[in-house]
């Protein structure tokens, strides 16, 4: 039986020798069976029957008929009953009727391009109902604090830019509480750069250390550095986005963010210096 469907086939007292059956659906082994309408199915006097939705691979039907208890078969490729009740009749009259249906169960899951737009109300989905979202915490001109031992250059140019040198290591410091709203367990640093110059085949070795920990704690230090080929870089395309690795942090944490070129490293090729325009801290938040 199908569950919900109309009234269910529910089967009641029809009065005399009748047994009423109900409005519903059933799928009997494949066979689909609708009933629209209320159908009186006859029983026989002073005997216990079933009624059934009766598949018949002969007929390619499915019927409500009324079968004598021995006469109930399931047989597939044959003839298969779906019992909807036992009833019993005395003296022209029905006495009992025992509901024998069983519900089919059906997926919860949705499959692909089941919601179309029309299912969807005026407003109901908002940027505030949105769960993890990306958001971003920048760090531009002005918010970073050159190191005392090694510090990066400033350059008021159009646009300006620290300009971290080649064979060097210049450094800067950029401060972030991690946001309230955070989830997860990372955000992502990305560095915002350019060359200064002309287009080259040389690689640069961009790097961070952080340290950070929930206010008044022992700060906790993480580091990371990575090799960003500039190969087919020119300054003229504007800058270009790098991720340089994630940081492990939770909700409220203070994070201290020494940002770097490695200038000194083996693999820092580059023979010129490099612009960094801003620095970005990717996150997951929720609404």
């Amino acid at each position: 039986m199908l569950y919900g469907w109309l009234n269910e086939l529910e089967v009641t007292d029809g009065g005399g020798l009748n047994a009423a059956v109900n409005t519903g659906g059933a799928v009997v082994y494949g066979f689909a069976y609708e009933n629209d309408a209320a159908l009186n199915v006859a029983i026989g006097n002073n005997t216990t029957e079933w009624v059934v939705v009766r598949a018949s691979w002969a007929a390619q039907t499915a019927r409500l008929v009324a079968i004598a208890p021995g006469a109930f078969t399931q047989t597939a490729g044959v003839t298969y009953d779906i019992p909807l009740a036992q009833v019993t009749t005395v003296a022209g009259v029905i006495t009992l009727i025992t509901d024998t249906r069983e519900f089919c169960e059906f997926t919860t899951d949705l499959i692909d391009n089941v919601v179309e737009t029309e299912h969807i109300p005026a407003d109901a989905i908002t940027t505030a109902k949105l769960e993890n979202q990306i958001r971003w915490v920048l760090r531009g001109e002005g918010q970073l604090e050159p190191d005392v031992t090694n510090p990066v250059g400033w350059i008021t140019g159009s646009p300006p830019y620290w300009a971290f040198e080649n064979g060097q290591t210049d450094t800067g410091w950029v401060t972030l509480r991690v946001p309230a709203d955070f989830t997860g367990a990372t955000t992502e640093v990305f560095f915002w750069n350019t060359l200064t110059a002309v287009a080259s085949t040389g690689d640069v070795v961009w790097a961070w250390s952080s340290w950070d920990a929930q206010p008044g704690a022992v700060l906790a230090n993480q580091s990371n550095s990575v090799v960003v080929p500039q190969a087919g870089r020119v300054q003229a395309n504007g800058a270009y986005r790098d991720s340089i690795g994630t940081i492990a942090v939770t909700a409220g944490d203070i994070v201290h963010v020494e940002v770097y070129r490695d200038g000194t490293n083996i693999l820092d090729t580059e023979v010129q210096p490099v612009a960094l325009h801003l620095v970005e801290f990717a996150y997951t938040a929720d609404s």
